[in-house]
């Protein structure tokens, strides 16, 4: 108990306040001014941690995007404000109920009332965690102790952390135990300093963790798409205030709902379930629930890119109305597995195709313009407006036959991404081919590029960047900078770095976690064979060799039956060996979310390769066009890098290195970016022999 008293007075939030050592013996006026002139600098304590709650936000959105659930674990106050903060989500974003979880410990009898040794538990932490049955890929876990230390709260990160959950601490102290726990990805510790009352951390260390709170929900909130500038259009109308609050948007936002009266706007809102989003979508685009449904889902739920006010720049909201003309784009991403296209308009439709690979590094030219028409061809269908009703497509292209009419609809433009671009002649003779069979008038701009320059559209999004940063892990791996030229819009590359193919380099990426599981399930089965190992396989080997054979077994003498080079290298798929290797990335990923130790180390040694060796070289003062990454953006594409476990490792990587860019987009629909860029031009780049 002497330790424990010594280790307790050691604390910031133990120490005495000298201010206000004689709060009890000075008038009301001047108590109440003792305890204002204390809480004025609690929120200048929360700026000093401005950038690792930025870096705790970056990495919650992807997972709350993706249904991951945000569960905040406290003790006493610490776990009040947590309860406090979760239960508010529901009514002003309209997250899912179960979607933001807060625990106390004590359970919730403790919410009124202290429930005194509660929190001394570490057990009890785990425990109440087991019961929710964590997916580590996609559940994050913020666990909140003023003083940093307490049992309850380092028992439930323990085991967050062992299932590979995103772990963020929040303490009033510093360093604290924590964040020394090894337990925690982000660690925000405000110091408001001593208390007005000593230990009385209800006081300005629950400010700060309050104002810590709010500011990770509310800026997880934005960044997923639940506001509308700064109004909660995400809302439920489910009581007479919040229905209030929901015509009051709708009459804001929407012209047409302006001069609606409160009946038709409750009648609007009970057509669309209550949800005010899709009612601002159905009103201004006098489209149906559900296609207002489907085109947010397009846009991840951000309803600036579906609607837009008159006054608002097409660069930043670029599917806008008003236009007395639509004007359509097309834009075709053509990958080594697939063909993906979209055709959007000016009024905000938009239309997907999905065709064959069409890589033309490959060498089947043929094939390859063949998938780039089946995919436009399907995206006009699912726009609703088939090829041969799009001004300037010459004729029919698709025996599909439509009674939809025009209504001004004309194609602009046309992005054609895929690697092998920049190959002499390639441009001028895809151009030829996919005009010949798409049957194009010559009116058409057609904009020609490698795949990658695809990505760097994104920079459109983010109006107050002139460089970026394109970094892919896909099956290979690659980082590219892009700058926009001084006299137009148009990213070019800089630099680049990586990109050597797998047999020399592509750290970080699916080939490269593969070789690396691979190689370790070998050396293992070695050592058994050589019985210089006594055990079996661990699970992460035995997950490698399930994905390259039916044989199965942690009987060391069925293991002795096993040949997984043979099975790696000679497969009776029509896959090459490189495709299988890179495949079991997949598989590694997995098992890294579910907590699997092997898995997550193999992740982290990729990624932290791919960092220093790849990532680094751009990063250097002395690269040619650098930009501060403070300044510039990052944008993140590739299988593997889609995968939120491994984007977790990668944006700690970076903050482990105190790499910090002014923005971060992940981009899973590259032709859906390219699309927007498109829309967002009013002028589009001069054309040259054909080409953009």
């Amino acid at each position: 108990m002497a330790q424990d008293a010594l280790d307790l007075s050691g604390l910031q939030t133990e120490a005495i306040n000298e201010r206000t050592s004689n709060i009890d013996r000075v008038s009301t006026l001047q108590m109440c001014t003792m305890i204002n002139d204390e809480d004025i600098t609690v929120a200048g304590s929360v700026t000093a941690c401005l950038e690792d709650i930025v870096l705790a936000i970056d990495l919650l959105v992807p997972r709350v995007r993706a249904g991951g659930r945000v569960i905040y674990v406290g003790a006493g106050t610490s776990g009040r404000l947590g309860v406090l903060d979760s239960s508010e989500i529901l009514p002003t974003f309209a997250a899912p109920p179960t979607q933001f979880v807060g625990l106390i410990a004590g359970g919730d009898a403790a919410i009124r009332k202290a429930q005194e040794g509660a929190e001394d538990s570490i057990a009890a932490g785990r425990d109440e965690l087991t019961a929710m049955n964590l997916n580590g890929e996609q559940d994050s876990i913020i666990g909140i102790a003023a003083s940093g230390r307490t049992p309850y709260v380092l028992g439930a990160l323990e085991y967050a952390k062992s299932l590979g959950c995103l772990t963020i601490g929040v303490a009033c102290v510093s360093p604290s135990e924590i964040g020394q726990s090894g337990n925690v990805d982000i660690m925000i510790a405000p110091l408001p300093g001593p208390e007005v009352i000593t230990g009385s951390t209800r006081l300005k260390a629950g400010t700060a963790t309050k104002l810590v709170l709010n500011m990770l929900s509310t800026g997880t909130m934005i960044k997923a798409g639940k506001t509308y500038g700064n109004m909660m259009v995400d809302l439920i109308a489910s009581n007479q205030k919040l229905k209030q609050r929901s015509r009051n948007i709708l009459r804001k936002v929407s012209r047409r709902c302006s001069t609606m009266t409160d009946q038709y706007l409750d009648d609007l809102l009970a057509r669309c379930g209550g949800r005010v989003k899709v009612a601002l979508v159905v009103a201004e685009k006098g489209i149906s629930v559900e296609e207002s449904r489907e085109q947010l889902e397009m846009a991840q739920g951000v309803l600036a890119k579906v609607i837009a006010t008159e006054d608002e720049a097409p660069v930043k909201t670029p599917l806008i109305n008003g236009f007395k003309h639509r004007r359509s784009v097309l834009c075709i991403d053509g990958g080594g597995s697939k063909c993906a296209a979209v055709v959007g308009d000016t009024g905000g439709d938009l239309g997907k195709g999905v065709a064959g690979p069409c890589n033309l590094t490959d060498g089947n030219f043929e094939a390859s313009v063949d998938a780039i028409v089946i995919a436009a061809r399907e995206a006009f269908r699912n726009i609703g407006k088939p090829a041969n009703r799009i001004n300037g497509i010459n004729g029919s292209t698709d025996s599909h036959q439509s009674t939809i009419t025009n209504h001004g609809q004309s194609l602009d433009s046309i992005w054609i991404a895929s690697a092998g671009m920049d190959r002499p002649g390639m441009r001028e003779r895809v151009q030829a081919a996919v005009a010949q069979n798409l049957n194009l008038n010559k009116s058409i701009q057609m904009r020609i590029t490698n795949d990658v320059d695809l990505l760097a559209a994104a920079m459109a999004r983010h109006p107050e960047i002139s460089s970026s940063l394109v970094v892919i892990a896909g099956t290979g791996s690659i980082a590219i900078r892009y700058a926009y030229n001084n006299d137009d819009l148009v990213p070019r590359r800089v630099a680049r770095a990586g990109g050597w193919g797998h047999l020399l380099g592509d750290e970080g990426a699916g080939y490269a976690i593969g070789r690396q599981a691979i190689r370790k399930t070998l050396f293992s089965l070695d050592d058994i064979k050589l019985s210089q190992r006594k055990s079996g396989l661990s699970s992460l080997e035995l997950k490698v060799v399930n994905f390259f054979s039916k044989c199965s077994s942690e009987a060391n003498h069925d293991v002795l039956d096993i040949d997984l080079l043979s099975n790696v290298l000679m497969a009776s798929d029509d896959k090459s060996a490189k495709s299988r290797i890179a495949g079991v990335a997949q598989t590694i990923l997995d098992s890294a979310g579910s907590g699997d130790a092997e898995a997550v180390e193999i992740i982290a040694q990729q990624v932290s390769g791919f960092v220093d060796n790849t990532l680094s070289r751009l990063l250097d003062p002395q690269s040619h066009g650098y930009i501060d990454p403070s300044k510039c953006g990052l944008i993140l594409s590739g299988g593997v890098m889609l995968h939120s476990v491994y984007q977790t490792i990668f944006q700690l990587a970076l903050a482990k290195r105190s790499i910090r860019f002014s923005c971060t987009e992940a981009v899973p629909n590259a032709a859906l970016v390219g699309v927007e860029y498109l829309l967002a031009s009013h002028t589009l780049c001069p054309r040259q022999n054909g080409v953009i």
